[in-house]
């Protein structure tokens, strides 16, 4: 099975209309899905739907084109503004409706296990970006090839319904992957741009200094680790708080990350969550390490591999915790930034094949 492919043209307002018709009851599912956990956490509907109008109108304010496809996915799905938006922003919006409420649930966030192999590491010579993006289930997403005249062409899949995406390539041969951190800082800034914006940001990027701009460039709401990478063999992972940055770079032609600060000097909040943070960036730089021409059999082996099971690089739900505590790796994603090609499983690694979705249609 492989996932939806929409092929979007035109203007901000059509590519989102386009979006929005063709995907509408996903999208549905997913707002309702989303409203479901917000309430097992403590907040109820309205609670969750008025924060999101706040957000509303910030994202307004801090990108029209954002804004403008936004508007086109609310036209064609016949959901409300604040609904599309909550998909959009609700990772921003969960972190700053618990630190505003101490007795929320306690929950788990988008746990990822990322890496960057360089050319010299590479068994074809490319430059490869991925990740295990491990999350709750059931949560729709799509594979978006954009053709447009406001910027670079692009590739990236995204929950179904937002406009940002979660990992990607363009033309220019930059992709990013992201994975979710937590600091005591969360919410310092509550209206700045959310990671989905900036990671179309980066796919606006036409070189390197564009791409870390997009993430470095104003204070943020939240933390967040960006990987980012171009075809040249050139990646540097970007570890955030809403108004810190540090950089890691790759050691001998190899870089993985989880969820943890490793050069940030501050408190990782994600380590009394999931604490297998601390082992999955580890075992995964081992795993590589062992191979001096890595390709897509040795890396998904790595991505599937089961050590602490369930609580691996390749994750499933542990029915022993807590609802909204429990992920599991719904894909796992390799990035060819020089063939511009996403190669994508269904599901968990262990379960499933890489699939293809060229740039290139």
């Amino acid at each position: 099975m492989t996932k939806p492919v929409l092929d979007l043209y035109g203007d901000p307002i059509d590519r989102g209309r386009v979006h929005g018709e063709k995907m509408s009851a996903q999208i549905g599912q997913n707002i309702e899905r989303y409203l479901k956990r917000f309430a097992l956490l403590g907040f109820r509907r309205d609670a969750v739907l008025s924060e999101s109008a706040k957000w509303s109108e910030a994202l307004r304010s801090k990108d029209a084109v954002f804004w403008e496809e936004i508007d086109g996915v609310v036209q064609g799905s016949g959901r409300s503004l604040d609904e599309i938006t909550l998909l959009n922003v609700r990772y921003e919006l969960l972190v700053n409706m618990m630190k505003s409420n101490a007795q929320h649930q306690a929950t788990a966030m988008d746990a990822c296990t990322s890496f960057a192999v360089l050319p010299e590491r590479s068994k074809t010579g490319e430059t490869m970006i991925g990740q295990n993006w491990d999350w709750v289930k059931d949560i729709h997403t799509m594979v978006s090839r954009v053709t447009r005249e406001d910027g670079p062409d692009f590739i990236h899949i995204g929950e179904t319904g937002t406009i940002g995406g979660l990992q990607g390539v363009n033309e220019n041969g930059i992709g990013t992957v992201i994975n979710a951190m937590l600091t005591p800082d969360d919410g310092k800034y509550p209206y700045e741009k959310p990671y989905r914006m900036r990671v179309r940001d980066i796919m606006n990027a036409r070189n390197m200094q564009e791409a870390i701009l997009a993430v470095c460039g104003t204070n943020r709401s939240v933390s967040m680790n960006f990987l980012l990478a171009h075809e040249d063999g050139i990646a540097i992972d970007i570890e955030t708080s809403p108004d810190r940055e540090a950089f890691i770079y790759p050691e001998d032609g190899l870089l993985t990350h989880s969820n943890h600060f490793c050069e940030l000097d501050i408190e990782s909040e994600v380590v009394k969550l999931w604490p297998n943070t601390m082992y999955r960036n580890v075992r995964l730089e081992r795993l590589l390490r062992q191979s001096q021409e890595l390709d897509s059999t040795t890396i998904k082996s790595a991505m599937a591999d089961h050590f602490s099971h369930p609580h691996s690089i390749c994750a499933h739900y542990d029915d022993n915790e807590a609802e909204t505590l429990r992920l599991q790796s719904n894909h796992s994603i390799m990035i060819s930034l020089n063939q511009r090609t996403l190669y994508i499983t269904d599901s968990s690694p262990c379960e499933s094949d890489y699939e293809v979705y060229p740039l290139a249609a």
